[in-house]
């Protein structure tokens, strides 16, 4: 029992011992205090000596929220790694926000992880339409940088699908991937910012927390976040209409999906570099963006794509993903962290 639990009890039993035999409804909603009292003391003693809990989104349970982690390496193809543990060992994972799962490794390193436990199959599909039967595993925790998942779901995806999932320049191979990759469904507990060109990512609650870290909300455009498709996806306004972007920091340059020329088939596309169509504008929120530059490229999935934003797009901009709210914020990236 702690000093404060024995100071409330003897308290109790001194003071309150005859009013409570006489009203038996003091005592009720006296111990109801209590509880009350020392529960929120508890909460808060825990968030502060310990930020490894984990997070099901802090905005609501616990309070405003700022952790930020360092990308530790940018692969060959210009994305984002983050280090990950698991089992004791780190792991280098790529952060794919095109990616529809939380955690995807090879057959060859889900080998070595103990404690996994199967689940069931599921089919996947690459850019060029190949589909995949994907085994589900579960694994008691991992935790990125201070932020603990509990029984996160991992993909065993095969070295076919890395390479069907690839555009390459003519001439070239696609670069070796890494470990394992991390999805945006990780991080719908937690919210995530973006800061790629400084080299960082955040688990932020709130775009006002973001404020208070030094980003100024007024220089931010809001969106609604679409997710129904199992797509990062928003609007932007281009002097062509509405189109339909996607988030994917698996992407090294934005994509813009066309109609497949005459005469090839899907198997054949490979990246054209000056195949690229520049939109004068890009407005989000009515606030403009542009000129935004797309590679012209075919992809064939079943859910239609409209346009990809890669790493191309997330150099110059800073990005917050609510997905408590179901919005994206923009901004230019002009700010740095603290």
């Amino acid at each position: 029992m702690t000093c404060y639990t024995a100071l409330i009890y003897e308290f109790i039993s001194r003071k309150w011992y005859n009013v409570v035999m006489k009203k038996k409804w003091a005592l009720l909603f006296f111990c109801v205090l209590v509880i009350s009292s020392l529960s929120y003391i508890w909460i808060s003693r825990t968030l502060r000596s310990s930020q490894s809990e984990k997070i099901q989104h802090v905005k609501c349970k616990h309070g405003p929220y700022f952790f930020s982690i360092f990308i530790h390496q940018f692969t060959a193809a210009d994305l984002p790694c983050l280090s990950m543990q698991m089992n004791g060992h780190t792991v280098s994972v790529m952060l794919d926000l095109g990616f529809r799962g939380q955690l995807s490794f090879p057959p060859r390193f889900l080998q070595q992880v103990e404690n996994k436990k199967y689940l069931r199959s599921k089919k996947m599909y690459g850019l060029r339409g190949g589909e995949y039967e994907e085994k589900l595993y579960e694994v008691p925790t991992i935790s990125v940088g201070p932020i603990v998942f509990s029984h996160p779901v991992i993909h065993e995806h095969s070295e076919e699908f890395h390479r069907e999932s690839s555009l390459v320049q003519k001439d070239h191979k696609s670069s070796p991937s890494e470990q394992g990759r991390i999805g945006w469904e990780l991080f719908v507990n937690t919210n995530l910012f973006l800061d790629l060109n400084n080299s960082k990512v955040a688990f932020c609650d709130s775009i006002s927390t973001l404020q208070k870290e030094g980003y100024f909300f007024e220089a931010f455009a809001k969106t609604p976040l679409f997710l129904e498709r199992g797509l990062v996806e928003f609007e932007v306004e281009t002097p062509e209409g509405v189109l339909r972007c996607m988030l994917d920091t698996g992407a090294t340059w934005n994509v813009l999906n066309t109609d497949l020329e005459e005469g090839k088939s899907i198997e054949q596309v490979i990246w054209e570099p000056d195949n690229v169509l520049k939109y004068s504008s890009f407005k989000i929120d009515k606030k403009n963006f542009g000129p935004v530059a797309f590679h012209r490229i075919p992809i064939k999935i079943p859910v239609h794509i409209e346009a990809i934003l890669g790493m191309e797009f997330f150099h110059h901009h800073l990005v917050f993903l609510d997905f408590a709210e179901n919005v994206a914020y923009f901004s230019k990236n002009r700010h740095q962290f603290k």
